[in-house]
């Protein structure tokens, strides 16, 4: 095994930080004292929380889910996770280790990933440590690990060869990403919303950071660090913590590097791994539902909130097999993707991917939202896959205009109707009952060629409530027409 310019003792101080917005508490280990502790996020209130049975304990994750804490020690060479206060301590691990260090959870899959430096490989588990298995073998001193589930990849560094890799989450397809610049790089730390990696560089002393496929490297935080390892990112609230082993710190800053900060300086020895405990803020928007299907030669994507706070809008995303995700729609040039602002009424929206797609192709959509102070949040965990099969018949048909079925539907209180129109023209969008009597007209004004929606609230021209049931909506726009049908529920 290569051998490092620091000690082992040196790299024993690595560490990784777990985060998701509005943190409370932080917790971390502190290999010279052998504890684990926790404080409130700006240091004050320190518990110590497992004082016995440590060796070494180095990387460090949180199950916020379940109310849990997991963390490698490589002394002892085990895997173990206890309840957050510290108590119900379980051995998970506890034999094939060698030197474990970089550790983070899949808690989609119910998996734990870590690093073994001393194997020089990546495996993971259950997440009660049954079914171990190596995912990544043959590296040189692979360290810290993070894993970004939208795209189904691993990423690590390797301080032996001075690389950011990343592989598939079954460790095939390994990726050099960056391989020159960074020397002695200890922990990474993703922002998948951003397509940006964050790492520390304890050789350098610096805090570094590029786009996920390695290009655009920046410096960060160049000054006044002695040995910065585990990183942590509060997205929401644009910071950045971590750990300086060498100065006996907990600190943080912007994600931008400035406006350094320190956040516990005293009765730390060596303190190593490091998470943050965050309590979830209201979302800004909430998700009913998202759905994608194929609607003719295009992709169909259909979503509702329940409730929208300081929402500007939508953007979309799409990839296809093997790619990353990129925007391919947003609320600032698609009016159907616009936000309610403030509502706490079930909201429904339609987007149609009409650009052109390849036949047997396999595309992942997601969508994000956009607050009124630019913080975007992207729901990953509701993307949504299609097969797109492209079909000849329709495509020498060329259907320019389209009225597609209202959604959410049955709907209440609120529900929107996308429609599609081939050239610039006079529309009209009304919505009629079953006696064929004008209910309300929702569009009547020239639009554009292309895709448009409406959207309509239950109520009649008078702004009146109307009674559940059945409804009509019809649309004329030229010699074309249509009428469809939709339900209100109340």
């Amino acid at each position: 095994m290569k051998k490092l310019t620091t000690t082992l003792l040196t790299l024993s101080l690595g560490l990784t930080l777990a985060s998701t917005s509005f943190a409370d508490k932080m917790y971390w280990t502190d290999y010279g004292t052998k504890k684990i502790q926790r404080s409130d996020l700006d240091g004050s209130n320190i518990e110590d929380l497992v004082t016995t049975g440590l060796g070494f304990p180095f990387g460090m994750t949180l199950d916020l889910t379940n109310s849990k804490m997991y963390w490698a020690d490589g002394s002892t060479n085990k895997i173990q996770r206890s309840d957050l206060d510290g108590s119900n301590i379980e051995d998970l691990v506890t034999t094939g280790l060698s030197f474990p260090v970089g550790i983070t959870l899949d808690l989609t899959n119910s998996k734990i990933y870590w690093s073994n430096y001393g194997d020089l490989n990546i495996q993971r588990s259950n997440l009660d440590g049954t079914n171990v298995e190596e995912v990544v073998t043959n590296l040189d001193t692979p360290l810290g690990i993070d894993l970004d589930l939208t795209n189904s990849k691993i990423y690590w560094v390797d301080t032996g060869t001075n690389r950011i890799q990343r592989a598939n989450l079954d460790g095939s397809s390994v990726e050099n990403l960056v391989t020159s610049g960074v020397d002695n790089c200890r922990f990474i730390k993703l922002d998948i919303a951003s397509s940006k990696m964050y790492w520390t560089d304890t050789s350098a002393d610096k805090i570094q950071r590029a786009n996920l496929d390695g290009s655009n490297v920046e410096d960060l935080v160049t000054t006044g660090l002695s040995s910065p390892v585990g990183l942590a990112l509060d997205i929401p609230n644009s910071k950045m913590y971590w750990t300086d082993t060498s100065a006996d710190k907990i600190q943080r800053a912007n994600l931008d590097g400035s406006n350094v900060e320190d956040l516990v300086t005293t009765g730390l020895s060596s303190p190593s791994a490091i998470a943050l405990n965050l309590t979830d803020a209201p979302l800004s928007v909430e998700l009913n539902s998202f759905s994608a299907r194929q609607f003719e030669n295009s992709i169909q994507l259909n979503w509702s909130t329940a409730s929208e706070t300081e929402n500007e809008g939508f953007n979309i995303y799409r990839k296809t097999s093997g790619s990353e995700f990129v925007q391919i729609a947003s609320y600032k040039s698609h009016r159907e993707l616009k936000g309610q602002g403030n509502t706490t009424f079930e909201t429904g929206y339609t987007f149609t991917d009409n650009s052109k797609l390849q036949n047997s192709e396999f595309y992942t959509y997601v969508i994000s939202d956009v607050e009124t102070n630019g913080v975007e949040t992207k729901h990953q965990e509701n993307s949504q896959s299609i097969k797109f099969v492209f079909d000849e018949e329709i495509s020498q048909t060329k259907l320019d205009y389209i009225l597609a079925q209202n959604f959410p539907n049955p709907f209440n209180p609120s529900t929107t109707i996308n429609f599609q129109v081939a050239k610039t023209q006079d529309v009209r969008l009304a919505v009629y009952n079953l006696n064929g009597k004008l209910v309300k007209e929702l569009v009547n004004e020239p639009k554009a060629k292309g895709s448009h929606n409406a959207v309509w609230d239950g109520t009649d021209e008078t702004g009146k409530s109307v009674s559940s049931g059945t409804y009509f909506y019809k649309i004329s726009a030229g010699t074309f027409t249509q009428t469809n049908k939709m339900i209100l529920l109340k």
